[in-house]
This record gives C-alpha cells, structure tokens and sequence, in this order.
C-alpha cells in the first residue's frame, strides 16, 4: 500500500492537504503538518488546531490526503478513513512518542487523526512524460525557486 518511495516523499514533505465532506455535503480541504507514516496501511496526524477536520470526520470519516513534492513534481495520495483518537486514551500515550520530530509542538497536540489508507498512488508531472528526470526537475524548480 504505502511503499517505501512514498513513505520517504511523505517524510519529507510533511505537509499534506487533507480533504474531508462537511456534515453540509461539502467538500473542504486542510493542510496538516504534522504526519507520521505508522506502517504500509496507516498513517497518524497531530491535531494542533483542527476543529473543522475533526467535526468533518466525525460526520464522515472518509478522507483523501495528497502530499506534493514541488521540487520533484510528484505527489502520494492516499485514500481512506480516519478516525480520531482523544488525549485521555491508551492509543494517544502509544502514539505521542511518535511525533517528536516535533517537539516543540507535541505539548499542544490534543489528538490524532489516525488513517485506516485503503487505497495510494503516486502521481507524477507530465514532464515525466516527455523525459524529464526527477534529478532534473529538481534542479529546475531548485533554481526557480531560489531565484
């Protein structure tokens, strides 16, 4: 499900987009920036301040996540459910740990949004297409970008 070239693209663009359905019928998209790839199926997101992403889930636990490399032009989704795990459970004390690459923010971490993935992809640039390297896109969009 998550292989390991995902995981590393996960691990380091640790920003992702998380899509949810209000409880309206409507769809809305989150950045979160706190991920942790648990193993190949899961996936766990600190909730620092996401009111709007909890009530969602709670109405609809489906969710898609996409984490974009802008340097390499290519992207994970992941497709699922989550469900959220409280601060005053067993599974937060067990997951905490898991989030000190963000020490700093781990005191204000009040939960987690803990994905069951059912379904990844990788996704890439047309650039790909037409012969583009990864090596050469990201020296492009490096020098792009810093210009």
């Amino acid at each position: 499900m998550i292989t390991p070239d995902m995981r590393q693209l996960i691990e380091r663009n640790t920003v992702g987009f998380v899509a949810t359905v209000t409880p309206e019928g409507k769809p809305a998209i989150s950045p979160k920036g706190t991920s942790v790839v648990l193993d190949e199926k899961t996936i766990a997101i600190g909730d620092l301040r996401s009111p709007g992403t909890a009530r969602n889930l709670r109405a609809n636990p489906a969710v898609e996540i996409n984490y974009f490399d802008v340097l390499s032009r290519k992207a994970v989704r992941l497709a699922g459910t989550a469900r959220y795990v409280t601060s005053d459970t067993e599974e937060f004390s067990q997951l905490l740990p898991r989030f000190q690459t963000w020490s700093k923010l781990v005191p204000r971490i009040r939960g987690f949004f803990v994905v069951d993935v059912a379904a990844a992809q990788i996704i890439v640039s047309p650039a790909y297409d037409i012969g583009a390297t990864e090596d050469e896109l990201r020296r492009y969009w490096s020098g792009y970008y810093s210009s």
